[in-house]
C-alpha cells in the first residue's frame, strides 16, 4: 500500500493593524506551503512540490523520502477600501505559527511596512522568515514576500453612504526553486461600509497560479478602544489535477479566523489572532493558525508642493 502525503497549504497571515484615524485593517494574505525537499520516491507516487501562495528556502532543503501527489492551487487576499493619507504610514512586526496534519511552520519575523504616496494610494511590502518541520526534518529560510499597492476609488470617510471601493494589485515573488517560476501576480478588488462602531469589509479576486478567492471581514471598536475581528476567506483551484480530482481532494479551502487589536500609545498598536481551515485536515487544512505582534505608525516630515 503506497502512502500520500499531502502538505497543506500554510497560511501566511499578515496582520499589521496601523493606529491610523480612522483605525483600518492592513492586508491579510494567505500562501503557499513549506515543503522539504523530496527525495525520488516509489514509482507508484507522483511528484510535484507545493504550490498554493506562501513559500521560499534560501537554502537547499534537505531530501525526504515521502512519497507526495500535486498539490492544489491556493491562494486568498483580504483587505478592506481605505487608504492612509499621503506621508502616513505603518511598519509592524509579528509572529505566526500554523500546525497542520504531520508538519508545522513558525514565522518569525514577518516584517511589514507601508506608506501613503498620495491620498489615495498607499504602497506595501511584506517580508517574512520561516522555520517548517515535517517528520523530524526542518527547512528555513526567507519566505515568500509581497508587494502591493492600493487605490481608493471611493473612499469610504468621504462618502454619505461611508462606503469604499479600492483596487490592489499584488505582485508575489516566491523563492528559488518554486515550480511554475517565481513571480506571480494577484488582483483584489475590496468594498467597505462603515456604521460605527461597526466595519464591514470584504475582497473577490484572482492569483495568476490559478486560484479565484474571496473574504469578507466584520470589525467591531469598543468604547475603550479595543479590535475585534471575525473574518471569512475562501480560495478555489482552478487548474485542472487529474490526480487530485482522482485522489476526490477538493478544490475548495475555507479559514476563518478571529482577532483584536489594542492601541497602547497613540503611535503603537499590539495585536493577536487565532484561527484554522473549515476544510478537511488530509486534504491541506490547518488545524490551528496563531500570529500576534506589534504595529506602529509614523508620519513623514511635511512638504510643500
Amino acid at each position: 500500500m503506497t502512502h500520500r502525503f499531502v502538505p497543506s497549504a500554510i497560511g501566511l497571515l499578515i496582520v499589521a493593524i496601523g493606529l491610523l484615524i480612522p483605525p483600518r485593517a492592513e492586508a491579510q494574505g494567505r500562501g503557499r506551503p513549506k515543503v522539504p525537499k523530496v527525495a525520488t520516491p516509489p514509482a507508484t507516487a507522483t511528484i510535484a512540490p507545493a504550490t498554493s501562495p506562501s513559500t521560499s528556502t534560501t537554502a537547499p532543503a534537505p531530501d525526504i523520502l515521502a512519497p507526495v501527489t500535486t498539490l492544489r492551487q491556493f491562494g486568498s487576499w483580504l483587505d478592506d477600501a481605505s487608504a492612509p493619507i499621503r506621508g502616513q504610514g505603518h511598519t509592524s512586526i509579528s509572529a505566526g505559527y500554523w500546525r497542520m496534519s504531520g508538519m508545522s511552520q513558525i514565522n518569525v519575523p514577518m516584517l511589514a511596512a507601508g506608506i501613503g504616496v498620495t491620498d489615495r494610494m498607499q504602497v506595501s511590502a511584506s517580508v517574512p522568515f520561516y522555520r517548517a518541520s515535517f517528520q523530524g526534518t526542518t527547512v528555513r529560510g526567507m519566505d515568500d514576500m509581497y508587494l502591493s499597492a492600493k487605490y481608493s476609488v471611493i473612499d469610504p470617510t468621504l462618502t454619505v453612504s461611508e462606503f469604499g471601493l479600492a483596487v490592489s494589485p499584488v505582485v508575489e515573488v516566491l523563492s528559488a526553486g518554486a515550480p511554475g517560476g517565481r513571480l506571480h501576480f494577484a488582483v483584489p478588488v475590496s468594498v467597505e461600509v462603515r456604521r460605527l462602531p461597526f466595519r464591514v469589509y470584504g475582497s473577490a479576486g484572482y492569483f495568476t497560479r490559478g486560484s479565484f478567492f474571496t473574504g469578507g471581514a466584520i470589525e467591531w471598536t469598543t468604547p475603550h478602544g479595543l479590535m475585534v475581528t471575525g473574518t471569512v476567506t475562501q480560495s478555489h483551484s482552478m487548474k485542472e489535477d487529474a490526480v487530485l480530482d482522482g485522489l476526490a481532494i477538493g478544490r475548495q479551502r475555507v479559514d476563518i479566523t478571529a482577532g483584536m487589536a489594542y492601541p497602547v500609545t497613540s503611535t503603537a498598536a499590539v495585536f493577536m489572532s487565532v484561527g484554522r481551515s473549515l476544510s478537511s485536515l488530509d486534504e491541506g487544512g490547518t488545524s490551528l493558525a496563531l500570529s500576534g505582534g506589534a504595529s506602529f505608525s509614523f508620519r513623514t516630515a511635511k512638504t510643500t508642493p
